[in-house]
Parts: C-alpha cells; sequence; structure tokens
C-alpha cells in the first residue's frame, strides 16, 4: 500500500518499435508502484519496410516523426514531467536509423536513445521481477518483438545472462511467410529459422537452470487475448500474469497457421491490426517453448516500457542510464 503523501512522478515512455510506435504514460513512485494513465499504439511498422528498402525512406521518416510528436504532446497535455524516447531494433537494424533517431531527437527536443537489444533484455527483466515477483528463484524472461527477440535470464539480484535474436514477428513474416493461408513449408522455414538461431545458446540456457518463464510484447499478449475471450473483457481477464501452456500455445498456432486473414479477423479477441501477423508469431513462440522445453509461458502485462520507468527511478540495472 502507498504511504501517504508519497511522491509520485508522471513519466512518459515513447517506445519507437519496429511494429508501432508505442506511448505508456504513468505514475510512478520511488518503490517501483507503476499507475498507467494511458497508453496509445500507432501501427507503423518499420520493420516491414526496413526489410524491402534497408532503411527509412524520408517519406516514412517524415511520417515517424510526426506521429512521436502528436504521441509526445498527449504526453505532455496529461502532465508527463518526464518523457523518454527508446528505439529498439528497427532503428538498430535500419542503416539510417541513427540519422533518423538524431533527427526525430531535434524535433522532440529530447534525445532518442537506441537500446542495444542486451539493455532490452534488461530492463524487460527488470520489470518482471516487480511485476511477478519470483523470490530467489531463477527466471527466463522473453520478449518477443517485431524487430528482434530478447531472452535474459536473472533473479531477484539481477540479471546473469542475456542474448537478442533477429527472430521479430515483422521481420520473419516479411522475410518468409507469402501466402494466405501459411502453407506448411512456410512454417517449416520458420520452425527452422528460430531453431538455428537460438542453437547456439541452448547450451547456455540449459545451464542456467531457470524455474520459470515469463514473456512480453504485443504478439504474446495478442495470443493470450485470444484464448481469454470468453465473452467478458479479454483484457481484464488476462490481469497481470496469464498462464499459457504448451499445449495451448501449439493448438492454437495450428489454428491460426491453418487459418485465412478474414476467418481471424472473426475469431473472438482478435484485433485487426494484428491478424496479419499472428500466425506467424505463434509458430515462432511454439517453436521456442518446444526447443527450450517448457511447460508454457507466464505472460506479463509489464515489458520493455515498465523497465524504462524502473530504470528512471534507480530501481533497473543495465548498461548505461537512461536519464
Amino acid at each position: 500500500m502507498r504511504a501517504r503523501g508519497e511522491s509520485k512522478l508522471r513519466i512518459a515512455v515513447l517506445d519507437l518499435g519496429s511494429t508501432s510506435f508505442h506511448l505508456l504514460v504513468a505514475d510512478a513512485t520511488p518503490l517501483g508502484e507503476i499507475e498507467r494513465i494511458t497508453r496509445r499504439r500507432v501501427m507503423l511498422r518499420l520493420g516491414a519496410t526496413i526489410s524491402e528498402h534497408g532503411r527509412i525512406p524520408k517519406s516514412v521518416r517524415a511520417r515517424a516523426v510526426e506521429t512521436a510528436l502528436e504521441l509526445q504532446r498527449l504526453a505532455v497535455e496529461l502532465g508527463a514531467e518526464q518523457f523518454l524516447p527508446v528505439g529498439t531494433a528497427a532503428l538498430r537494424d535500419a542503416d539510417n536509423g541513427a540519422d533518423v533517431a538524431s533527427r526525430m531527437g531535434r524535433k522532440l527536443g529530447v534525445p532518442v536513445r537506441i537500446l542495444s537489444g542486451e539493455e532490452e533484455a534488461r530492463l524487460t527483466l527488470a520489470a518482471f521481477r516487480h511485476r511477478v515477483p519470483f523470490g530467489d528463484s531463477t527466471a527466463l524472461g522473453m520478449d518477443l518483438g517485431g524487430g528482434s527477440l530478447e531472452l535474459a535470464i536473472g533473479d531477484s539480484f539481477g540479471v546473469s545472462w542475456e542474448t537478442t535474436l533477429r527472430l521479430g514477428v515483422t521481420r520473419l513474416h516479411n522475410e518468409l511467410v507469402h501466402s494466405d493461408p501459411m502453407r506448411g513449408r512456410e512454417r517449416k522455414v520458420i520452425r527452422r529459422t528460430v531453431r538455428e538461431a537460438l542453437a547456439p545458446h541452448l547450451g547456455d540456457l540449459a545451464g542456467q537452470r531457470a524455474r520459470y518463464a515469463i514473456a512480453c510484447g504485443g504478439t504474446l499478449r495478442a495470443l493470450a487475448r485470444i484464448v481469454a475471450a470468453d465473452g467478458i473483457d479479454p483484457d481484464s481477464a488476462l490481469g497481470s500474469a496469464f498462464r499459457m501452456p504448451r499445449r495451448t500455445l501449439r493448438k492454437l498456432s495450428e489454428h491460426l497457421a491453418a487459418s485465412r486473414h478474414d476467418e481471424r479477423l472473426r475469431m473472438r479477441g482478435m484485433k485487426r491490426e494484428r491478424a496479419d501477423l499472428l500466425p506467424t508469431g505463434a509458430v515462432i513462440l511454439e517453436t521456442l517453448v518446444d526447443e527450450l522445453r517448457l511447460e508454457g509461458l507466464t505472460v506479463c502485462d509489464w515489458g520493455l516500457r515498465e523497465g524504462a520507468i524502473l530504470e528512471a527511478l534507480g530501481l533497473a540495472e543495465s548498461g548505461t542510464s537512461i536519464r
């Protein structure tokens, strides 16, 4: 329970991702309590553009900057005292990503920090530690985004291992999937790509002996929403941590991979902006769970953005300071 008179800081985090730009405005306390005020997502699909061109074209850059400014204006209207724009895989991967981040920072009046994959992993695990306490046990945290997959292992004292893999949903969808519904051979190629990327790290992952597997990301949350859609508000049903058993994930992956786009749009809990990418994301996650021999995943509603807030409060370890 929050102590009377305890100070709160209103912080806005702008996550400049491969699939969307996502704003979180929240009140945070020195103890790491985070109360969401609002969040806003704009689907830009920068990852798809970069897969095609290797860079962010001028017209797309202009839209990205304008979107960032609009989200910043919303944050200001809501009284944000601190504004933290962070770039992830899209800005890391684009040939001109650093230049775009610099231009955007000048327009925003705040430097855009391009996170390394390792920093993403550490901030995400920090969020998990505060949201889904796992005591002295070791946990595997994963964040599946549009351009990359971050993996981290740690306990309540910190992170012991982390890596980033080029296994983002938007990335693999644009590179490997060209049919609707997905063809069997496309599914096999996705699975092989995930296995090959994961193979060099299996020894490290096994040696860490993580007891829990906790995950976040728009794709996983979308899958959980479909599972939870039983006539009540799916978002309310999910709560802060939602259990996705291995068997459920496999069944859902098979169903989505065999479905057409118009059929997916009619599924309960489906959001239109996720309908094209979701089969690819489900196959990626199903393969990860199989390869890592997990019983399932705990879906957490906190992730990178909350981790960035915790770091700003001095409650998360990372290679560099976000302030």
